[in-house]
């Protein structure tokens, strides 16, 4: 039985292994996606319990150990369209570009906003622009995984993106390794209940009186360096805030309503793909072009094959090597101490009762909220902005 696993990262490989569709998924107490057993259809032939990543690597007992990228790169794509609609440089969008104009299909994490609902999807259903940029929020897997292995199973080429453990979860689920796949992964920072962010969307609808009509998390209006929640309605009003002033933002970064096994992750040093993509942040501690600050992306090279896709790719990207072992400065185990877990459980317990408005309020100080105030409306206010660089902050992450 898999039920009941405290670190359970809800990849749901055991869900698309199982013979006799026995194993279903539910919401546990916090929001999060759990697997569930039917125990009458169960036949006990214990394929969930072994295919479970986590079973394959025992926290208790033996700890993963860090490895290093075969090749590092820092890269943005030569189209500014594509860098613009991109939450970094793009380096996913040419990687799934030469997939596509192979006849391959890519498979990412798309965000239905009718439905709140951010789930696994493909290009068979979507165009690829629908799968770009980043989503901070669980994605829901279903069947995804056999889809993958049928595409596979026909030859078809496959790009797969999602967080390192979906990731570890595909690779545990396929019966082999297949040369026309593609895995990808990013340096994921964790993520929260789908029900935190519906709630939130369900507030903003409200607050506007009109339906959501998009939803950005990562909107580059104040530049790359800045995370900005956008939210777009039917009546044609906007929603923009940064980081810090977006109560859903505010909350997802201070780590007060992400999936418990998040902080304490195994796959955030071991990954199991080719590819690991994530946001060039420490590019001023490199001799590179910093693109204007537009967006860069840093790609890790973790086997040959991912290797030779960027190859592949810098025909359309600007592309600089790293020193392999400076550029995974973010590959490293996390641990969560138990004092930092029972203050994300209240914290999410608080989320669930009040929302993540009033927990933003609970958390910051008067002041703090008067300084986050005032810096959101002279961000607003471009001739103010220029008059108060110090507020604004140099393009970096301001917290």
């Amino acid at each position: 039985m898999i039920e009941g696993k405290e670190w359970c990262t809800g990849c749901m490989a055991c869900k698309n292994i199982c013979p006799v569709q026995a194993i279903g998924q539910a919401l546990d107490g916090y929001g999060f996606v759990v697997p569930t057993v039917d125990s009458d259809r169960c036949t006990h032939c214990g394929k969930c319990e072994a295919v479970c990543p986590l079973t394959k690597m025992d926290r208790e007992k033996e700890k993963p150990k860090e490895i290093l990228p075969l090749k590092a790169y820092a890269m943005y794509h030569r189209s500014k369209t594509v860098v613009a609609s991109s939450s970094s440089g793009g380096a996913f969008y040419a990687l799934s570009a030469n997939v596509l104009k192979r006849g391959g299909i890519v498979f990412g994490c798309y965000y239905d906003i009718t439905q709140k609902k951010a789930y696994l999807a493909d290009t068979d259903q979507l165009p690829l622009e629908s799968l770009l940029t980043s989503k901070y929020v669980e994605s829901y897997i279903g069947f995804g995984f056999q889809k993958i292995k049928s595409q596979l199973d026909t030859g078809r080429e496959v790009l797969f993106c999602g967080t390192p453990c979906q990731a570890a979860g595909l690779c545990s689920f396929l019966p082999k390794e297949y040369e026309n796949l593609l895995v990808t992964d990013f340096t994921c920072g964790a993520v929260s209940a789908q029900v935190c962010l519906s709630d939130y969307l369900s507030s903003l609808e409200r607050r506007f009186r009109s339906k959501l009509t998009a939803v950005q998390f990562r909107d580059k209006h104040y530049g790359w360096g800045q995370y900005c929640f956008q939210a777009e309605f039917e009546n044609k009003k906007l929603y923009r805030k940064t980081a810090m002033s977006d109560p859903y933002f505010f909350c997802f970064l201070r780590s007060s309503m992400q999936r418990l096994s998040c902080h304490g992750c195994l796959f955030s040093a071991c990954h199991f793909s080719d590819l690991v993509l994530s946001d060039f942040w420490k590019c001023d501690f490199f001799d590179v072009d910093r693109n204007d600050r537009h967006g860069i992306s840093l790609a890790l090279a973790m086997t040959k094959k991912g290797q030779q896709a960027l190859e592949e790719a810098r025909e359309q990207m600007h592309t600089e090597e790293l020193d392999v072992k400076e550029a995974a400065y973010n590959l490293k185990i996390r641990s969560c101490p138990k004092e930092k877990r029972q203050e994300i459980f209240h914290d999410q317990s608080f989320v669930a009762k009040y929302g993540v408005a009033a927990l933003r309020r609970e958390l910051l100080s008067p002041r703090k909220r008067l300084y986050y105030a005032v810096r959101q409306f002279v961000m607003d206010h471009p001739i103010l902005a220029a008059h108060f660089p110090g507020i604004v902050g140099n393009g970096q992450i301001m917290k």
